[in-house]
């Protein structure tokens, strides 16, 4: 690559797409791949007898996401704003069949509770709740443009009201609580950024954590989250076995990283990757490998939000931010999870921990982003 050709790269909208903010996409989704794999392959060989298992399904996924960002990334963005009532109604569908015998798949975990988060196809699995993280951004970003107020009146947000309201309460029923927060949040950083007063915003965060609070301590895995949590060294041997283990990986990894550790052994965390993958990587490859990690997330984020400063249309800023958002709030929540800053959520951490569903979502979020800041959008 020329100099010139360089520069002109690094230059924000002077392309048609933004280049540095696709190949920093793309190196985070073939990093995770490899993150993975070191993460996985003693489990897989164990349990399956083949290392690369794992892997090889999650690869699969990738090639399915990175198909489904190129697709996004050429939809108009006018789809999702003529259609997001359509949108959240189908979500809502999905969550409701994860209810139904034969078409939703229960999981009983050691908390001694089915969990309903799974749509089986057969072939494959998702989770209806990942996508619900997208639909609910594009309905709530619609729904604010078209209002075209920021004082709540009955008959323009009741209704509205009722299909998030049905949304968020599906999810904490089958249950994904973490996943419940992590809307909510969105939500509240919507409607401030639209112009809703804060102080507002502040009084139904106040009057919403009695619920909150009768959610978590009258369901007992959950209280049972906050218990370890507080306590982790006191049900070491048990529930609170993962977050210790966790301490001793992130100690063990030291500055470079252990080498016995790297691809053969992972001494302390079972099932790393997952939702506790941080750790093991730390363990693999020290904080050397965490700063070069954060630092490709840092600069995906930024690059994301410097680019939606300059986005003209509000539908689209409203979406982009909303979009970026919940990934950015999920890498903080995993990594305040793992590092026993929060409690146990089960939020994974983008484009690294196992499963199809939340990297496919990650992947379209991010196609809909490379979308809104091509250089026609922006100022």
């Amino acid at each position: 690559m020329s100099n010139s050709r360089f520069k002109e790269v690094w230059k924000i909208g002077t392309n048609y797409i933004d280049y540095p903010l696709v190949y920093g996409i793309l190196i985070l989704l073939f990093l995770g791949l490899a993150i993975l794999f070191s993460a996985s392959s003693v489990t897989a060989q164990r349990e399956f007898e083949d290392s690369f298992y794992y892997v090889k399904k999650q690869g699969l996924w990738a090639f399915l996401s990175f198909l489904a960002f190129v697709i996004s990334a050429v939809i108009p963005i006018q789809f999702y704003q003529k259609f997001s009532k359509w949108i959240i109604f189908i979500t809502i569908v999905l969550l409701l069949l994860v209810f139904v015998p034969g078409i939703g798949k229960s999981v009983e975990t050691y908390y001694g509770r089915n969990f309903h988060r799974w749509i089986n196809l057969g072939l494959f699995q998702f989770q209806p709740s990942e996508f619900a993280k997208i639909s609910i951004v594009i309905y709530v970003s619609s729904l604010f443009v078209r209002s075209q107020t920021t004082e709540f009146e009955l008959k323009t947000f009741g209704l509205p009201l009722v299909f998030i309201g049905g949304v968020l309460l599906l999810i904490v029923a089958e249950p994904a609580f973490g996943t419940t927060i992590q809307i909510f949040i969105i939500i509240i950083i919507l409607s401030y950024i639209y112009g809703f007063h804060l102080k507002k915003l502040f009084i139904v965060f106040l009057s919403l954590l009695p619920l909150i609070a009768i959610l978590i301590y009258k369901v007992g895995y959950r209280k049972k989250r906050i218990e370890v949590w507080l306590d982790p060294y006191k049900f070491r041997f048990d529930e609170g076995h993962q977050l210790v283990s966790s301490f001793r990986s992130f100690n063990e990894g030291g500055f470079l990283g252990n080498p016995l550790a790297t691809g053969y052994s992972h001494r302390y965390l079972t099932y790393s990757h997952t939702d506790f993958i941080l750790p093991t990587f730390v363990e693999d490859y020290g904080f050397l490998g965490f700063f070069v990690l954060f630092s490709i997330f840092l600069f995906v984020i930024l690059r994301t939000f410097v680019l939606l400063k300059r986005v003209r249309d509000p539908f689209s800023f409203l979406l982009g931010v909303g979009l970026v958002s919940i990934i950015a709030i999920q890498i903080l929540i995993n990594s305040f999870v793992v590092t026993g800053l929060l409690p146990i959520t089960g939020i994974s951490l983008p484009f690294v921990s196992y499963g199809g569903s939340s990297l496919l979502t990650v992947m379209i979020s991010f196609g809909i982003i490379i979308n809104i800041t091509k250089k026609d959008n922006l100022l």
